[in-house]
């Protein structure tokens, strides 16, 4: 009897999985999602339009600031270039003087020099007077700087080594050259001009 049970319950379960219906399942169509499957949606992150806004600005503002500098760089090349090319070219066409000897410490950088005046005449006759002249990088729409190392009692010069030469000032033009300068430097020692002094203290002396 316990036998005969046993296999009605086997025969019995075998005939309920026939019955069942084999269950069959259709391949996922990309993107999308089924219930009890395996597969991770695609989920499309949108971010709000204000922070898109923001990021878009940024990255204008960044790429406006880079050609800016890049600009700058370029233009200022630009000036340097054509001061150095304007010194070479008046370096060129100085013509030896008498009293006037120009030395370049730097043989590579011709935007600074040594200049050493000697008058063969005047109150400043045989002495030597020594000048650095610096030639900025916008030359030659503004004046080189003329420093005198010497300290010297004289109207146009005060002790600190600052030139009052009118071509050193307002009255440069960019016609004007390296010559000019030199030139200028050996007049102050020939007809300085105590009318317009720098150092106050030689007017009386020279100009009573």
């Amino acid at each position: 009897m316990l036998a005969l049970q046993k296999l009605k319950e086997k025969q019995a379960a075998e005939a309920k999985a026939a019955a069942k219906p084999a269950a069959t399942t259709a391949p996922a169509s990309e993107g999308a999602s089924t219930e009890g499957s395996a597969t991770t949606p695609f989920v499309l992150n949108k971010k709000p339009s204000s922070e898109v806004f923001e990021a878009r600005k940024k990255i204008s503002s960044e790429s406006v600031l880079s050609i800016r500098k890049k600009g700058a760089a370029k233009k200022a090349g630009r000036n340097t270039n054509a001061a150095i090319l304007r010194a070479q070219k008046d370096v060129a066409e100085l013509t030896p003087s008498q009293g006037l000897t120009v030395t370049f410490p730097d043989p590579d950088d011709i935007m600074h020099f040594n200049v050493a005046v000697r008058p063969a005449e005047g109150l400043w006759k045989g002495a030597e007077l020594k000048f650095r002249i610096d030639i900025p990088l916008t030359f030659p729409y503004d004046p080189p700087k003329a420093t005198c190392d010497t300290l010297v009692y004289h109207p146009n010069i005060d002790y600190e080594g600052h030139v009052c030469l009118n071509i050193l000032r307002a009255d440069w033009v960019p016609v004007l050259n390296l010559g000019s300068v030199l030139f200028g430097l050996m007049t102050l020692f020939l007809e300085p001009n105590p009318d317009d002094p720098l150092n106050r203290g030689t007017k009386s002396v020279l100009h009573p």
